[in-house]
């Protein structure tokens, strides 16, 4: 005779607690070898053809629903049904698609469906699917998905429940405790519902399947309305399994104590004992005695004396980690049963939550440090504290002044920070450099992190560090400049003094060449035609959300601050905390890119202002647009090519060159080059907002200058209709630019060359 976990319903063990009065309410702790809870089994589908059927379901809901249940998917197919009603006509559907995405529709063919975030196969996770008569939506471990919204939709109310799918869509894999309600649950009772099980007596539940039979073709319906199951036969029937669905965790405030019942089956009948393997991290298990007393536990493995198989668990009197006070804790014990011959092969293990006070039992699965990530079995690294500030260094090809970066930041007298290293694509020994550093100073406790992406240049890098950054302020820094040891300190004391402050920023010097920059005072108004902000300043991370993409990375040679600060600006505002010291130090050297877009300001101007048409005059972006037309600088039109080939989905690129390509036709006379730049600026309409009128100009002038004039006053008119004050630009166009143009109103005469 053997004493085994898990093999059947009967022959397995799991802990319960009591409810207050004595009466054994067996919601258990969670045993990972059987369920917790009663959950002694499940049902386990093979993806084929496995299923469950209510050929009648009495009192199908019919404006509201909820359906909800523990699935443990063991692989993602295309369709995976956990749940279905008339699904091809106007029913519902509940089920995982091939991403491992929980997913619940109404009407035919599934066309309005909401989505939950992405399930873990060979784990148990507590989903469910949600109507309300306006919206769906889908939880999976109590956290929502997003809403989607159906007008006009009922819900078929007669007819069959499906549960496994049968042919159409087998599910794979293993379901608890499926439930059918009818109305929407708010948030909170789908909580509830994974932390206790209905007794299925509840008011507006109609279909609840517990799944507990262990054997037999009948799933049994706990409500009062009798919607029992059919299983599949023979080969098609599903097999009744061990449950390892988390049902129930106990929750124990300090300085408390709580029974916890150990139970266990032999094969042969007879009653085995439980002896514990291991003891809790936090709080002391105790004997409870014939006599009534209780005899704390030191050592393992001991054996539970009391007849009733129970341990008294007390919890701390109060809960710290490394001298810090904790809200909450999960703990647990394993133990074992024996019949006097024979052990059982595996252990149990029993989870308690432990909190700093009783109300933190309602909340606690949103706490990080509770036995919620052991529910689901999901491992999550949570750092006990985000960091301030991430400091964002990308690099390209600088190792020689890495390491006089980083150690100005290590030289901070403000320590709370993380770096972030952005290896873009380096071409030499940058990255073992970086590498070298990132090791040495993360031994000693300091956060720095390394990372690697394909080159996109300087505002790309950034961009890339920032959206992995922890921290709710960012600090952009080159990997050749300085900040003085004082300067997030004072950043940050400067940001506390300024209400609403959403930038902190220095006075800059120049080092390398004597040069100051005393910053102005900030005027919006201003910002469009003025840079008033260098590249290095603390900003809130919210700032960069607020901008779409980030710093844009199409500005050539630099300007991506000035770009990034003009479009921060026109979205939520900027409010900067000016620290009138030199504390920021810029590095100019001769082939750095400051020295490169001097030699190239007037294209890296035109870059900037070509992003934002309706911030600036129609004349000056014309203007804009002369200085690619008429013999720009091979380094510039190979800047502009390199923008392009990086940037794909960017309309500012393609515009670009194709105002290069159209000067290039004009002065060769070939007409490759006016229909590669007549694609371009079609290219660049598709990719840019509607707002932007630019593209459509320069392909209506292009078409003009091809002699197509029909298509090219075509749209030309139609942007006169939505641009006020176009037509009037283009009747100027004549004094205002350089180029060869028609003259006057929209002509299709073409002698009406200037």
């Amino acid at each position: 005779m053997c004493t085994s976990l898990g093999a059947q319903a009967a022959s397995g063990i799991h802990a319960s607690v009591p409810r207050s009065g004595g009466i054994w309410d067996m919601q258990t702790a969670e045993a990972q070898v059987l369920a917790a809870g009663e959950a002694a089994t499940a049902l386990q589908f093979d993806g084929i053809d496995d299923y469950a059927l209510v050929r009648d379901f009495q009192g199908l809901p019919h404006t509201e629903i909820t359906v909800c249940g523990w699935v443990n998917v063991h692989k993602h197919k295309t369709y995976s049904r956990i749940m279905s009603h008339e699904w091809v006509n106007w029913g519902w559907n509940f089920y995982v698609d091939g991403n491992g995405v929980i997913r619940f529709g109404i009407g035919q063919d599934n066309h309005d469906f909401a989505a939950g975030k992405i399930i873990f196969r060979g784990r148990w996770h507590h989903v469910a699917g949600t109507f309300n008569g306006s919206a769906l939506q889908v939880y999976v471990d109590g956290v929502p998905g997003s809403r989607t919204f159906v007008e006009g939709k009922g819900l078929d109310h007669d007819g069959f429940l499906s549960i496994g799918g049968a042919e159409w869509d087998p599910f794979w894999g293993e379901l608890d405790e499926l439930q059918i309600w009818d109305r929407a649950l708010p948030q909170e009772r789908i909580f509830s519902l994974m932390e206790q099980r209905p007794t299925g007596n509840e008011d507006g539940l109609v279909g609840y399947w517990r799944m507990d039979e262990g054997q037999g073709l009948v799933l049994r319906d706990m409500t009062k309305l009798g919607n029992h199951a059919q299983l599949g036969r023979g080969r098609r029937s599903p097999k009744w399994v061990p449950s390892g669905a988390p049902l129930s965790i106990p929750c124990v405030p300090v300085n408390q104590s709580l029974t916890v019942k150990l139970h266990g089956k032999a094969d042969g009948g007879s009653t085995p004992m439980p002896f514990l393997t291991s003891l809790p991290s936090d709080g002391i298990l105790h004997q409870q005695l014939a006599n009534g007393s209780f005899s704390a536990i030191a050592s393992v493995p001991t054996q539970v004396m009391h007849p009733a198989q129970q341990v008294l668990f007390r919890a701390p009197e109060a809960l710290q980690r490394d001298g810090h006070a904790l809200e909450s804790a999960c703990t647990s014990f394993t133990f074992r049963v024996h019949d006097g011959r024979y052990a059982s092969d595996g252990e149990a293990t029993v989870w308690l939550d432990v909190v700093s006070n009783r109300s933190l039992c309602g909340a606690r699965h949103l706490a990080a440090s509770s036995c919620w990530q052991e529910r689901t079995r999901i491992k999550y690294v949570v750092p006990h504290r985000r960091p301030k500030v991430s400091i964002i260094v990308p690099l390209y090809n600088q190792p020689d002044v890495l390491g006089e970066t980083i150690d100005s930041i290590i030289a901070q007298t403000f320590r709370d920070w993380e770096v972030i290293i952005v290896n873009d694509g380096s071409t030499d020994n940058s990255h073992q450099v970086a590498s070298g550093l990132v090791a040495r100073y993360s031994k000693q406790g300091y956060r720095m992190r390394l990372m690697l992406k394909k080159n996109g240049g300087l505002a790309d890098a950034r961009n890339f560090g920032i959206r992995f950054a922890r921290a709710e302020w960012i600090l952009p820094l080159d990997s050749d400049d300085i900040i003085q040891p004082t300067f997030l300190e004072k950043a940050f004391a400067a940001l506390d003094a300024g209400a609403g402050a959403n930038l902190a920023i220095a006075d800059l010097k120049g080092f390398g060449r004597d040069f100051k920059w005393v910053l102005p005072e900030y005027d919006a108004t201003d910002l469009r035609y003025t840079n008033m902000f260098h590249c290095s300043a603390v900003i809130h991370k919210s700032v960069w959300d607020a901008v779409p993409g980030g710093y844009p990375t199409t500005t050539l040679f630099g300007y991506e601050d000035w770009a990034f600060w003009i479009a921060a600006e026109r979205r939520v505002g900027l409010r900067p905390a000016t620290i009138r010291e030199f504390l920021f130090l810029y590095r100019i050297r001769e082939e750095s890119m400051h020295q490169t877009l001097l030699k190239n300001q007037e294209f890296s101007l035109a870059s900037v202002r070509m992003l934002y048409p309706t911030m600036y005059p129609v004349e000056l972006l014309i203007n804009c647009h002369d200085k690619f037309l008429v013999n720009p600088p091979e380094k510039v039109v190979q800047t502009v090519e390199e923008k392009a080939h990086k940037f794909p989905a960017a309309a500012v690129p393609r515009l670009m060159r194709g105002l290069i390509r159209e000067g290039m036709g004009f002065s060769v006379h070939h007409g490759r080059f006016w229909d590669e730049a007549l694609q371009d600026y079609r290219d660049a309409a598709e990719r840019t907002s509607f707002e932007d009128w630019q593209p459509r100009w320069r392909e209506a002038l292009l078409l003009q200058r091809m002699g197509r004039y029909a298509e090219g006053n075509a749209t030309m008119i139609s942007l006169f209709r939505q641009f006020s004050g176009l037509d009037l630009a283009y009747e100027s166009l004549h004094i205002t630019s350089m180029q060869r143009v028609p003259r006057g109103p929209v002509y299709s005469d073409p002698n009406m060359w200037e």
